[in-house]
């Protein structure tokens, strides 16, 4: 299976990329097919067992996996603004997760889910427009000098994570900071 092959989720573009779905050559809990990648986490139900690296993504797109296992992939309780129902069921049942340290934030613009790009890069933090950081300061409910701060001791893969996420209808940029 190639990766042109590879399913589209509207609010994680590129699972590969951002580390969340990688190679394997594990057949798929719920297709049985080993299709040459498998979501790397663990999904979100109930149970004690544990389903990472066990399900395909192109089960979790078309939601047989959330079907089949009672799980779900992206945490929706925790979105920060009204949204279509529609749009937690896509993101909650058919789009990989990602990891964060305190558990996953999605953000939400313009009455829909964002979508996740991944780690911010030193540059995005520090490029922020104001509008990205008036969004962060709203969203958080702190001021500009808090901002500054968590911006200026960032570094990828260190203690603090910024996980960046663009609106779908008008391209802001959002950050969803997370602390070890």
């Amino acid at each position: 299976m190639s990766i042109n092959d590879f399913p589209n989720f509207r609010y994680h573009p590129d699972p590969v990329a951002t580390g969340n779905v990688g190679p394997s050559s594990a057949a798929c809990r719920v297709c049985q097919q080993a299709r040459g990648y498998v979501y790397l986490r663990d999904a979100i139900h109930a149970g004690r067992e544990d389903y990472s690296e066990q399900i395909c993504p192109w089960c979790i797109a078309d939601g047989r996996a959330a079907s089949a296992l009672g799980v779900a992939f992206a945490c929706s309780l925790d979105v920060d603004q009204e949204v279509p129902e529609t749009a937690l069921e896509e993101l909650s049942l058919r789009t990989p997760g990602y990891v964060s340290f305190q558990g996953e934030k999605w953000l939400a613009h313009c009455s829909d889910v964002c979508r996740f790009l991944g780690d911010a890069t030193m540059e995005q933090v520090s490029q922020a427009s104001a509008a990205t950081i008036a969004a962060w300061c709203t969203t958080n409910d702190a001021d500009k000098a808090v901002w500054l701060e968590l911006a200026s001791d960032y570094v990828p893969g260190a203690d603090i994570g910024f996980y960046t996420f663009e609106c779908l209808h008008c391209g802001l940029i959002q950050f969803h900071v997370d602390a070890a």
